[in-house]
């Protein structure tokens, strides 16, 4: 009995690494630029989002970033972190990460990216800190 478990355990851990056989859409190179007030934006991540699946998240580093995406349409988010008060049930803690872009292009966001496999993919995005617009 123990090795025909053992036989379907194995069985199933083949089956799930392999995926059943199910391909995703080609993974692609995209890069770009964000410039933050019309200026480089020297640290943040940009992520590329599709409803019901998690983000491809990519660093920005003095304005740019590089990284592969999975081809399709995608919503854009573009964040960037300031140090912020400690939490409120730890006035003595470290501080806390503040996003300072624009919930505009965050939470909000409607800028978009169409990656398509064989496409230039280079997407730059300008982007407003809280409180400009």
């Amino acid at each position: 009995m123990s090795r025909s478990v053992l036989m379907t355990c194995l069985a199933l851990s083949v089956l799930w690494v392999c995926g059943c056989g199910k391909k995703g859409p080609p993974v692609v190179s995209v890069k770009g630029t964000v410039t933050l007030d019309k200026k480089p934006l020297p640290d943040g991540e940009i992520a590329f989002s599709q409803p019901g699946l998690a983000p491809v998240i990519l660093p920005i580093k003095d304005g740019a970033y590089s990284g592969e995406v999975p081809a399709g349409q995608y919503r854009v988010e573009v964040r960037a972190y300031k140090d912020g008060p400690p939490p409120s049930t730890d006035p003595q803690g470290p501080p806390t990460k503040v996003n300072y872009i624009s919930d505009e292009f965050g939470a909000q966001s409607k800028l978009t990216a169409d990656v398509a496999p064989g496409g230039a993919n280079d997407f730059p995005f300008n982007v407003t800190a809280r409180g400009k617009h």
